[in-house]
């Protein structure tokens, strides 16, 4: 079905770089939410990949916005620029890598319609291993594990864009300072369902060690204001 674009209620935003592997996955995820009297959009980024996603992604081109950045900028500019071309009061960024269960946006999206101050709903996590076996539940009740978790998060988009998007200049760690700067003054709420599933792999960014002292620096700068 062609989506009227004035009436989207949600858009799933994926920025994928080189994860070819995954994204099929990734996409019937987000293609198969189920969902009662709203509708959504999937906005798929590739960030100027080597490999074959954009291929890969071409095959859901009926059901999902296709977009290919001709230079590699990195997962701020992506998202913000995904975030710009998204039709939805509300947004969830997908990692290419990852995938949902079908009930996410329906669930989470309810909450924030309901709660028009609520700036973002976040969920609990399943780890998977790669052939999708649950390993184990990620419980994110602490705000600084949270964090760490950029994607999963369902946000108000006009709450969100107050705040002035992701941090083109951080490579790393955009979503820590954002949400850290949200949660000092906003109301956020904790749906304890792990509706994301995430996958940790070798190439996975959360294991590189410049995100830890990205977040050192904003930790430091947030002290000071």
């Amino acid at each position: 079905a062609k989506m009227n674009r004035n009436n989207i209620d949600i858009s799933i935003i994926v920025v994928n770089h080189n994860r070819s592997n995954y994204i099929e996955r990734c996409l019937r995820s987000c293609i198969d939410q189920v969902l009662f009297n709203k509708n959504f959009e999937v906005i798929f980024i590739d960030d100027a990949s080597k490999d074959n996603s954009f291929e890969i992604a071409k095959k859901f081109r009926s059901s999902i916005r296709l977009f290919k950045l001709k230079k590699n900028k990195g997962i701020s500019y992506a998202s913000n620029f995904a975030i710009k071309k998204s039709n939805g009061r509300y947004f969830i960024r997908v990692d290419s890598d990852d995938y949902i269960n079908k009930h996410t946006i329906d669930f989470m999206s309810e909450i924030l319609s309901k709660n028009q101050n609520v700036a973002f709903v976040y969920c609990d996590h399943h780890r998977v291993d790669e052939y999708g076996n649950v390993e184990k539940i990620v419980r994110l009740k602490n705000k600084e594990i949270l964090k760490n978790h950029g994607a999963g998060i369902m946000f108000n988009k006009k709450i969100f864009k107050d705040y002035g998007g992701y941090n083109q200049k951080l490579a790393e760690a955009e979503d820590y300072e954002i949400l850290d700067k949200i949660l000092k003054k906003e109301k956020v709420f904790y749906l304890p369902l792990p509706l994301y599933r995430y996958y940790i792999h070798k190439k996975n960014i959360s294991h590189s060690g410049k995100r830890y002292k990205i977040i050192k620096k904003i930790k430091k700068n947030s002290k000071n204001v």
